[in-house]
């Protein structure tokens, strides 16, 4: 691949793009050399085909909008829409809340990032879209905003990056849908940064079920001013190799931080959770809860670090990572990680893998539920506590219909 990245380099006008992708290069692939990626075979995404693209609409045609319509219809709880098709933006696809606090529009927000991650340079190199949102101060937005990212039929590496800047005393809600229309291979490479004012509550959910050919690799980075609440849900439903990176950094006293993950895995499905949490100022909290199921010869990783700087006095925080095995041929890799640099704090982290309990299974089937219901009624009460995070009722329920429709039980 770095041979066609450099291939491309002359092609690439924007000098923030040119100077992202010599770095990308300089940068190499990510190998399982590095500790970083130490269980995810990085390479197995890029073998399947998926090319780089010079520009912005390079092979990305605006292609299949009847397809389009037809999986948003079906997965849609909102009127509230902004949609991508192929990594490019369709306004006829999008319907969005005219508001006057609320400024929108789409663009892929290069800027020079100068970082030591390939992918987030390969994504400023090569972003072929993404939005840019402002909401303003004192905006209660009630309905859910979704961000659809459907691909069809694009052999693409679909780089997206997006800005999202919410202002003091605001609300809202997103739900962001990674999915493909014709279950073909398909890769997205993501960036979003978001900004939370002081007294501002953000919900993220990110619904990852494109199928078993769709790839994903996901940063988030999250930063919040004092007094704000965040809430980051990832469910992982169906995939090829996800890797989501989600980093917060509390900036502000009395930062509410919420991380919530589900990785539902079988076959040999891979997803590779890291986050990061900085807190770097005193009196504020972080939640963290991920949970995985693991059937097939699937595999999981979960790498959680929460950094505690000496002046965030009177930090709470809080990691688990619990994860529940279905096959002996499934595996787990988990590393809770803290580093504390205060003294008057409160932490705690731990993980956890198991195996449904027979006591369990016997219970049900002792009240007459057949065993096959038994053991998926216990798997998805297990996931469940992470299903409930979603504070928008009619997303919970559709996603409980769909975890349901995976384990192959009638709710």
């Amino acid at each position: 691949m770095i041979n066609e990245l450099e291939n491309i380099l002359p092609a690439v006008k924007n000098e923030s793009q040119k100077a992202s992708l010599q770095n990308a290069i300089a940068i190499g692939i990510p190998s399982m050399k590095q500790e970083e990626w130490k269980y995810t075979y990085y390479n197995k995404i890029l073998q399947q085909g998926f090319q780089p693209a010079a520009s912005a609409f390079d092979g990305v045609a605006h292609q299949q909008t009847t397809i389009a319509k037809e999986f948003i219809e079906a997965n849609s709880v909102s009127q509230n829409r902004i949609v991508f098709l192929n990594g490019i933006f369709h306004p006829e696809l999008s319907t969005l809340t005219t508001h006057p606090k609320i400024n929108f529009w789409n663009s892929n927000n290069t800027a020079e990032s100068q970082t030591k991650d390939f992918l987030i340079e390969l994504n400023n190199a090569l972003s072929t879209d993404g939005f840019f949102m402002e909401i303003g101060d004192h905006v209660v937005l009630n309905e859910l905003v979704e961000i659809f990212y459907i691909n069809d039929n694009c052999r693409q590496i679909i780089n997206l990056k997006n800005q999202i800047k919410v202002g003091k005393n605001s609300q809202i809600k997103f739900a962001e849908y990674s999915i493909s229309a014709d279950g073909s291979p398909a890769y997205n490479n993501t960036v979003t940064r978001m900004e939370v004012a002081e007294n501002a509550l953000v919900e993220f959910y990110k619904i990852q079920d494109g199928g078993a050919l769709f790839n994903i690799t996901d940063n988030m980075f999250v930063a919040q001013a004092a007094s704000s609440v965040c809430n980051v849900t990832t469910l992982s439903l169906t995939g090829g190799i996800t890797r989501n990176v989600l980093q917060f950094d509390i900036n502000g006293e009395r930062a509410e931080s919420h991380m919530n993950g589900l990785y539902l895995l079988e076959n040999e499905e891979h997803v590779d959770n890291r986050t990061l949490v900085n807190h770097n100022v005193a009196n504020c909290e972080s939640f963290e809860l991920y949970k995985g199921i693991l059937g097939g010869k699937s595999t999981g990783v979960f790498n959680g670090k929460i950094v505690v700087a000496q002046a965030a006095q009177k930090t709470n925080a809080f990691q688990s990572n619990r994860n529940l095995l279905l096959s002996n041929d499934a595996n787990i890799y988990t590393k809770p990680q803290l580093e504390i640099f205060a003294d008057d704090v409160k932490c705690s982290h731990g993980a956890t893998s198991s195996q449904i309990e027979d006591s369990e299974l016997f219970y049900l089937q002792a009240r007459g539920i057949g065993k096959e219901m038994a053991r998926g009624l216990l798997v998805f009460a297990f996931g469940e506590e992470v299903v409930e995070k979603i504070k928008h009722e009619a997303l919970k329920e559709k996603m409980e219909k769909r975890i349901g429709e995976l384990l192959k039980i009638d709710l």
